[in-house]
């Protein structure tokens, strides 16, 4: 199985761009059966457009905010998906992986960029995870937080309020960091000639049932191209 997150910042203008053709390559080297894509900023885009351009079996998609945010999840025949709940921030979905007759719930996330929805997105999670109790989970995506301080370099301080707050929802979730392979940071404002700045903001958790079954599960950082963000690719 084989599943990949990334924010696109924006789909290049249509889905003929290069940054859509990056994705469609991507897809398809990496063999990813659940696309997560978030920050798409395009408002024309429906399923069906999806379907035909990337090879996928079914999809959800979440529209844009006038020309902000933006969500689409993408799977194969392989998987059974019953998306819940979709919002701006968050699809949340009870899934099948045909081939193992495996249910676990899905956590899609898009992290308030702001910080002022937070709490809510996490909330909803937290009532996800509870209401599907003793269920496999896997959550992928940017979460536009960090854990600790050592996921952040540049010059300005890391909140600690605002790490402490994630990392008490996580743990309320009963979450933990499936770790990764690859580069430290998955994040970059790109101001390299003045103040660089790089953050882990995109990642994978799970919870003890997800990891007893799959506990050879690793998280790849790809390399960043055409976004800020590097996509994530999470394989069993």
């Amino acid at each position: 199985m084989s599943l990949l997150a990334w924010n696109c910042r924006g789909s290049g203008g249509n889905l003929g761009s290069p940054k859509m053709g990056h994705l469609s390559c991507l897809a398809v080297s990496t063999k990813a059966q659940v696309l997560f894509i978030s920050e798409t900023r395009k408002q024309s885009v429906n399923k069906a457009n999806l379907l035909n351009k990337f090879c996928f079996d079914d999809a959800c998609v979440v529209p844009t905010v006038g020309l902000l945010g933006g969500l689409w999840l993408l799977w194969k025949g392989d998987f059974s998906l019953d998306v819940v709940q979709a919002s701006d921030n968050l699809i949340l979905a009870n899934a099948v992986y045909r081939p193992y007759a495996l249910n676990f719930s899905l956590i899609c996330v898009y992290g308030d960029p702001h910080h002022v929805r937070t709490d809510a997105i996490w909330h909803a999670i937290f009532n996800f995870v509870v209401n599907n109790p003793d269920v496999p989970v896997l959550c992928m995506g940017d979460m536009n937080n960090i854990m600790n301080a050592n996921e952040k370099l540049g010059p300005n301080p890391v909140n600690a309020r605002r790490v402490s707050n994630f990392c008490h929802w996580i743990k309320q979730c009963s979450l933990f960091d499936l770790g990764f392979s690859g580069p430290a940071y998955t994040w970059s404002n790109k101001r390299f000639a003045s103040t660089p700045t790089f953050e882990r903001l995109d990642r994978c958790l799970a919870n003890a049932e997800w990891c007893s079954i799959f506990p050879s599960t690793t998280v790849f950082h790809l390399p960043m191209m055409y976004s800020d963000h590097v996509p994530i690719l999470i394989m069993l």
